[in-house]
């Protein structure tokens, strides 16, 4: 249910349901004076979210709000690389750059990046069993050795990988690699679960200024207005759970494994 209600929020998806509504108001001659008002409404939500300086406006306001890490040298008291993982498929078919989609590879060039700057510290991978076992196997062919990386591969979403960096590393100081989109949703749920991150945004997919936003439409606008709706939802979810400091966790299936 949450699942798609999460796509409900989100313009594209939001579309589809107004563009099946229409369909089925085709169905009984009362309803079907509706169907070519709702089709219209569907085409209009489709038009205006795939514009560029709509997901510009949208999007920025996530991604403006931490700067780039240039020189983790900075902090020398932090001793962890977390890595928050996007989608992967483990599929033989495609070489291993090829099985993670965009936000995980830009994520896992960002940690070789830290990590190149920081060789004293180790590269927590977490998120989804196929994803953090694919972008550890990235990190991996980029020069991170093994003693380095570690592996939290049970963490669903970004308030269990919080949780589980908690009980792994406590609540000392990391490097929050994450989309640039993410990155307010995460650092909000990492700092309620009293750890101490500090951003390295990536994958940024918009540009800074307003004259240089596309005044087109295209699916990437459409997909940054998707992405920038899915995440004040979900920031808007958690603060509605009213998550608060050192919440708990408790994962379903034994304790947090280091692999």
């Amino acid at each position: 249910m949450v699942t798609v209600l999460s796509h409900l929020v989100e313009p594209s998806g939001f579309a589809t349901m107004l563009f099946l509504l229409g369909v089925a108001c085709t169905i009984t001659r009362r309803t079907r004076r509706y169907s070519l008002a709702l089709a219209a409404a569907s085409g209009l939500v489709l038009l205006v979210f795939s514009n560029g300086l709509v997901a510009m406006l949208l999007m920025s306001s996530l991604e403006d709000d931490y700067p780039a890490l240039h020189d983790p040298t900075r902090h020398p008291e932090v001793r962890s690389i977390v890595v928050l993982t996007g989608w992967a498929a483990d599929d033989d078919f495609f070489p291993l750059s090829s099985r993670m989609n965009s936000s995980s590879a830009f994520r896992v060039l960002e940690a070789a990046n830290l990590y190149a700057a920081r060789p004293d510290c180790r590269v927590l991978v977490s998120g989804s069993v196929t994803a953090a076992r694919i972008m550890r196997q990235q990190l991996q062919r980029l020069g991170i050795p093994d003693h380095a990386l570690l592996i939290d591969d049970e963490s669903r979403n970004t308030a269990a990988s919080a949780a589980r960096v908690r009980e792994l590393l406590g609540d000392t100081p990391v490097f929050l690699v994450s989309s640039a989109g993410h990155m307010r949703r995460a650092m909000w749920t990492f700092q309620q679960q009293g750890i101490l991150p500090i951003a390295a945004p990536t994958d940024h997919l918009v540009p800074r200024s307003t004259r240089r936003a596309s005044w087109t439409t295209s699916a990437a606008h459409l997909q940054a207005s998707d992405l920038a709706a899915h995440e004040y939802a979900g920031l808007a979810w958690y603060r509605l759970r009213n998550m608060s400091p050192l919440l708990p966790y408790a994962p379903e299936t034994g304790q947090a494994t280091l692999r």
